[in-house]
């Protein structure tokens, strides 16, 4: 069964058109070497976070700036905090599954 089709305004302020593209963050494995969580592979998530913040098609593919800015803590937890032309959105967050006491 088809998932249910729910309409986002686009995050550009002024855009007539709907948001059908969520921006979100991702922590990728990059390394093909021992893994201290096995069921973890190249290219796997270790955890990943959806913003509130939707793209119409248009804005979406013609490009933009996209400023990342990690600032570690001892939360386990991951925040994802997110603004489009001066509109703040709702902070989003998530604990992060793999036990920390694990990491090589």
């Amino acid at each position: 069964m088809p998932a249910r089709s729910l309409t986002h305004d686009c995050a550009i302020p002024g855009c007539p058109h709907p948001g059908r593209n969520q921006l979100g963050v991702r922590d990728r494995v990059a390394h093909s070497g021992a893994s201290p969580f096995p069921n973890k592979k190249r290219t796997d998530a270790l955890w990943s976070l959806e913003t509130p913040m939707f793209l119409c098609d248009d804005h979406a593919l013609m490009g933009g700036v996209v400023r990342l800015t990690f600032e570690p803590n001892t939360s386990q937890e991951i925040v994802v905090e997110s603004s489009c032309c001066g509109t703040e959105f709702e902070a989003r967050s998530k604990s992060i599954n793999q036990p920390l006491s694990e990491a090589a």
